[in-house]
């Protein structure tokens, strides 16, 4: 299928690793001009050489997502590198860690406040004036599925008490976002990954889960793998080649959604 979007500007956060990596590798290979943001300099000259060893145009810019003046930067090195702002524009937000309300301080909800919630209004901010110039426009935010139903600990088996509370800040954001851009052909949509298989930040987000509750490693993810219907985790590339759809042309009308993809996880966590 051809997408239509061959030639169109995106830009990726966190594009160097894990999700990002695999939608700026999608976007590249769909022939879009890909922007890869993120802070490592090694990973990020690593996703872009992937990307042109294929054929496709991109470029990196490092940038800390938790400072807000690196977003329109970031649309500052897509006009330097290929000439225009972006059209295409994936949000993935530092991710809340695991934990009980008890574990978290004010000091901590303000961090998570600040990089969910405040990070995507701010990059919203940095990227939709020239897509309502344009008159179109894509944003993607991979979010989670606490955006519309709260982790629950004798579901999940670890606490998730700081995403429980943001996630759903950031995904009512999302629609309002949507409804105000939609009539400039902008789409707003957001994609909640369940258990995916990103390498060593996953690995790390999952021991400490398994800590918690005083698991060993595989015995924790033995359990978790049994309440998932798909009986297997997810792969980056099943959320980048859903992500890739949603900027398509033929997703013109698709917006203000929330597209779970997780092997059918999601109504056990009730």
């Amino acid at each position: 299928m051809d997408l239509g979007i061959s030639g169109k500007v995106a830009l990726v956060t966190g594009g160097s690793h894990g999700i990002g990596r695999a939608i700026s590798e999608e976007l590249g290979d769909n022939g879009c001009r890909v922007l890869v943001m993120a802070r490592g300099q090694a990973q990020l000259d690593d996703t872009v050489k992937a990307i042109r060893d294929k054929g496709g145009e991109a470029a990196s810019f490092s940038g800390d997502l938790l400072d807000f003046s690196s977003y329109p930067k970031a649309v500052e090195a897509a006009k330097a590198a290929f000439g225009s702002a972006p059209d295409i524009a994936i949000y993935s937000p530092v991710a809340p860690p695991p934990g009980s309300f008890e574990d978290f301080s004010d000091e901590d909800f303000d961090k998570s406040y600040h990089s969910v919630v405040k990070g995507f209004a701010n990059f919203v901010r940095a990227v939709s004036p020239a897509m309502k110039e344009k008159q179109w426009g894509r944003i993607i935010t991979i979010g989670s599925g606490c955006g519309k139903v709260p982790a629950r600990y004798s579901s999940l088996h670890f606490h998730y008490a700081m995403a429980n509370t943001t996630r759903p800040a950031a995904l009512g954001l999302s629609r309002t976002v949507a409804d105000e851009l939609g009539p400039y052909g902008v789409t707003v949509n957001t994609i909640p990954p369940g258990f995916i298989e990103t390498g060593e930040n996953y690995e790390a987000f999952f021991q400490k889960c398994a800590d918690e509750v005083g698991q060993d490693y595989d015995t924790f993810m033995a359990n978790e793998l049994k309440r998932i219907p798909m009986n297997r985790f997810g792969t980056p590339d099943e959320i980048s080649g859903l992500c890739a759809f949603l900027c398509s042309l033929q997703a013109g009308y698709i917006t203000g959604q929330y597209i779970v993809v997780d092997g059918g996880h999601m109504e056990t966590y009730w």
